[in-house]
């Protein structure tokens, strides 16, 4: 038997690796749904998501959701829908390609032409601060008005506390990027993404819909509260009712400060280790508004670091949900104003809409949620030790984003079943 605690994303997808594979397995959520963080609900006439606003519809992920019979209920967004940065008092378009560069007016002629020597720096050095990775790349002018405002906005984060090998290699390994950003960019012609997705109830309707695959192997309102090692194995202890559910291996797919404190007894250090990881604190205020803008939404430059609104979504033009839009604020460029009243969030929220956009908002929802900030606390996971037979998982343990969840569940279910080959004593 396997044992995964957490039926989010990562969780669910672990249960369905396992689940081809014909493991022995349940899953085992403390809460009375399914999702974690990616949370979907109806406000008045309104679809909102309190998580993760969208995915992005690559190859694999489209098979996946013809895998979970959810293609009757997929949203895709136009392909041609841009970004938006507000800088200088506007919004400015986003260059995408290098021609854009000397078109849009979010860089000036002098900040283009910078971006331009790109290709004669050097690549990451030992050490290096995001920040200062992409400072010595593009420029201070393309980091402080683009570079650094989208890859920061990821997080929730300042890129000058990040680290360029934990935070920034593995996305530029996996674009190819060896030592020429600009160079990736002249092969490809232009910076392109999978285009957006959603679903008609919402971001939720994917684990829902990969719960009900799994059936009664998912098991709700289960919250376990001791992992305790035996000689052939573990044991998980189940919620008041003191339920020991015996494992040869358990998957922790819960959030940090969850996984920290189920370690507490078997693996002290690791869980030291995870609680010490910073997460930024986000507030999502949804509003509406009367606003035709043609872009997937906007950041706000670093410019602008007075405003704490960072960045807003735009839903009404992605997924035809009408006059919708999703403003996120805080982060650790202004962690303070997460902690003010719903009240003040919401005004606050209406307020710099209008300023950035123009347009008069009415706030409809407000949402308080953290963000693994992976900043400079999780250069310590590279030390992160686990027992035999117990394993993590989660966004704040590997790559974020949907697609990063379905590759760790594919690398810890392989672990996982590496180790369920061996005898009991190989295990100790």
């Amino acid at each position: 038997m396997i044992v995964v605690v957490g039926a989010g994303i990562t969780g669910l997808a672990i249960g369905h690796e396992l689940l081809e594979s014909g493991a022995d397995f349940i899953i085992l959520e403390a809460s009375d749904r399914v999702g974690g963080v990616v949370q979907s609900g109806k406000v008045g006439e309104h679809v909102l998501d309190w998580g993760p606003q969208r995915g992005r519809l690559t190859p694999d992920f489209r098979e996946r959701v013809t895998k979970f019979g959810l293609d009757d209920e997929l949203l895709v967004a136009e392909t041609n829908l841009g970004l938006l940065i507000y800088h200088d008092g506007g919004l400015r378009r986003v260059p995408f390609s290098i021609p854009e560069m000397f078109t849009t007016d979010a860089l000036s002629l002098r900040g283009a032409i910078r971006v331009l020597l790109e290709p004669i720096t050097a690549g990451p050095r030992d050490n290096e601060r995001v920040d200062a990775y992409f400072r010595r790349k593009v420029g201070s002018e393309a980091y402080d008005t683009l570079v650094g405002p989208f890859f920061g906005g990821l997080y929730g984060s300042n890129p000058a506390d990040m680290d360029v090998e934990v935070a920034l290699a593995p996305i530029l390994s996996r674009a190819g990027v060896r030592r020429s950003l600009l160079a990736t960019l002249i092969k490809r012609g232009r910076i392109s993404a999978a285009p957006a997705f959603s679903f008609q109830d919402g971001m939720e309707r994917l684990p829902q819909a990969m719960a009900e695959a799994l059936g009664d192997r998912v098991r709700l309102g289960a919250p376990v509260e001791l992992i305790s090692a035996t000689r052939s194995g573990w044991v998980a202890t189940v919620g008041d009712t003191g339920e020991r559910i015996k494992a040869e291996q358990i998957v922790i797919a819960t959030p940090a400060l969850a996984a920290a404190t189920l370690l507490e007894h078997q693996a002290p250090r690791a869980s030291a280790t995870i609680r010490a990881l910073n997460h930024n604190p986000i507030a999502i205020v949804h509003v509406t508004a009367d606003l035709d803008a043609d872009a997937m939404g906007f950041q706000v430059a670093f410019a602008e670091s007075h405003r704490a609104l960072r960045g807003v979504t735009f839903q009404h033009c992605l997924f035809n949900r009408h006059r919708l839009f999703s403003a996120f604020l805080g982060g650790s460029l202004n962690p303070a104003i997460v902690d003010a009243d719903d009240a003040l969030l919401a005004n606050t929220a209406t307020k710099e809409f209008e300023d950035t956009t123009g347009a008069p908002a009415e706030a409809i929802s407000v949402w308080r949620t953290q963000m693994p900030a992976w900043d400079l606390s999780w250069r310590a996971l590279k030390d992160l030790r686990m027992p035999v037979g117990l394993h993590v998982a989660g966004n704040w343990h590997t790559r974020a984003g949907l697609p990063g969840r379905f590759a760790e569940a594919k690398s810890v279910t392989a672990s996982v079943l590496g180790l369920s080959t061996q005898s009991p004593d190989e295990q100790l």
